[in-house]
């Protein structure tokens, strides 16, 4: 053979290897983004966050807000960002001017540093729970930010999208299959005109999908059927659902299209998986349920409705131990990083299926090695058996205790777990102040590290130095001394 046919036949063979390379990374999470929530009572520092999505190759990210400091820590980073309006300022939308005032100062003022592609107007605002405060919010703010986003001269590749729960649409109970979707007749007439918006747009509808939820909801749901494994099939007609995503997302694409807009591009802006505060969110459960989602996303399976791609958002990143727990306890425990940015489980962002470790936050500073528990001798002297229940009341209102509760890693405690768990979540959101590890007396700080079994108890992440110094329970005072020295 020729050096000439040799050259072309290696020149063939490096393209193939190339082609090859670049259809695996394409596979990786270019597909896939995260949702980064804010509402803990400490949270890293953005530049950490924003660290740990380009090391876990995280290229989107979905925020509830705009917070300037969120921002500034995106910019440069090149990571795709989807930014927000919460509810409480969808009726302020209304006015055109208070839009356009909303997007200069946080799309323009950021357009040329943050890679923004979204604007979420509004998070979920047709939810049932909601009693319709923002069903006649909505649209209005909707046309005007993306009247704005227009007329700034960005409205060609920064669209604005309305994240709704798949609450907003349904099938008949008679007929309970994907291909009977349709949209819920109480706000058939607002989903109307924002489809038909999103449509002259050029804009997608964004969706969140929660199998979890089906199964929470539901003693009767098939459990298997909230995986991607399970043996539980729905028959439509001949097409077979082999899981509750499929038939879910398929569900919102016949709705779509009794609209008129069955090919309308559609964003799953939330779908995850809780590890705490309910008997069916911990971790074997969630990593189970990535299993079989990140591989299905890495090969574009899609759905029988619609094979191929799906934009896909995952919720969440980090815990959120701030959030409301009206829907339910796990609420706070949706992240795959827990509250100070290191990993719960081993999972496989680009869908490979290897059981890979997340890279977690790095450089993390903690409070100091101190708990608060149960002073062994405080119930001798406890008023009444009231004193002690309404002080643990008291803890658990201003902290985190979504992990004793039934089914939860730590709702098999006794009473005095419950009540050291208590005031030490306490003690720990207040950042370790002496006063914060009372109780009428009932409290007292360690230095033993008092978690059990699967029982974790925190220290909260913070300054070292900014935490309580006891001098019968640390050091002794000469050590006290010169850490407050020190920080002085």
């Amino acid at each position: 053979m020729s050096n000439h046919g040799k050259q072309s036949i290696t020149s063939i063979i490096f393209l193939c290897i190339t082609i090859s390379s670049l259809s695996f990374f394409s596979r990786d999470v270019s597909a896939l983004g995260v949702n980064w929530g804010t509402m803990a009572t400490h949270q890293l520092p953005p530049k950490t966050v924003v660290q740990m999505l380009k090391d876990n190759n995280v290229q989107k990210v979905k925020l509830f807000d705009a917070d300037t400091n969120t921002m500034v820590a995106l910019a440069g980073s090149g990571i795709e960002v989807m930014v927000a309006i919460p509810n409480d300022q969808l009726k302020a939308m209304g006015s055109y001017n208070r839009a356009k005032d909303w997007v200069r100062r946080n799309i323009t003022r950021f357009n040329d540093d943050v890679k923004i592609k979204y604007v979420a107007v509004g998070n979920e605002p047709f939810l049932t729970s909601y009693n319709g405060s923002f069903i006649n919010l909505t649209y209005p703010a909707l046309f005007n930010i993306q009247k704005a986003l227009n007329e700034a001269g960005v409205g060609d590749f920064i669209k604005a999208t309305v994240p709704s729960n798949a609450d907003v649409y349904t099938s008949p109970p008679e007929n309970p299959v994907p291909s009977a979707g349709r949209f819920r007749q109480d706000i058939y007439e607002e989903m109307r005109l924002i489809v038909n918006f999103l449509a002259h747009n050029k804009a997608p509808f964004t969706v969140n999908i929660y199998p979890f939820l089906s199964l929470y909801l539901s003693s009767d749901f098939p459990f298997d059927y909230a995986f991607f494994n399970g043996q539980n099939t729905v028959n439509d007609n001949g097409v077979i659902y082999t899981n509750v995503f499929d038939a879910n997302f398929d569900t919102l694409l016949a709705s779509l299209k009794a609209l008129g807009h069955g090919d309308m591009a559609v964003i799953v802006g939330e779908v995850g998986w809780p590890t705490n505060g309910d008997k069916n969110a911990n971790i074997p459960n969630a990593e189970r349920f990535y299993a079989g989602l990140l591989p299905k996303l890495a090969a574009n399976r899609g759905t029988p409705m619609r094979p191929g791609y799906i934009e896909v958002y995952l919720f969440g990143f980090i815990d959120e131990d701030a959030k409301s727990i009206a829907p339910g306890n796990f609420e706070r425990h949706w992240g795959i990083f827990k509250y100070d940015g290191q990993p719960k489980f081993p999972a496989d962002l680009s869908g490979e299926g290897q059981k890979k470790v997340l890279t977690g936050a790095q450089n993390v500073q903690y409070l100091q090695n101190q708990w608060c528990m149960l002073n062994p001798n405080g119930i001798s002297f406890s008023n009444s058996t009231n004193q002690l229940g309404d002080n643990v009341n008291y803890a658990c209102t201003f902290s985190d205790c979504t992990a004793l509760g039934y089914g939860s890693s730590c709702g098999n405690l006794d009473e005095v777990g419950n009540a050291s768990y208590a005031f030490n979540m306490y003690f720990q959101v207040q950042n370790q102040k002496a006063e914060a590890c009372d109780f009428e007396g009932l409290a007292m700080i360690t230095t033993k590290n008092i978690s059990r079994d699967h029982c974790n108890f925190p220290i909260q992440i913070g300054d070292p130095t900014s935490g309580h110094c006891d001098l019968s329970y640390m050091y002794g005072s000469l050590v006290c001394m010169l850490l407050l020295f020190m920080a002085l």
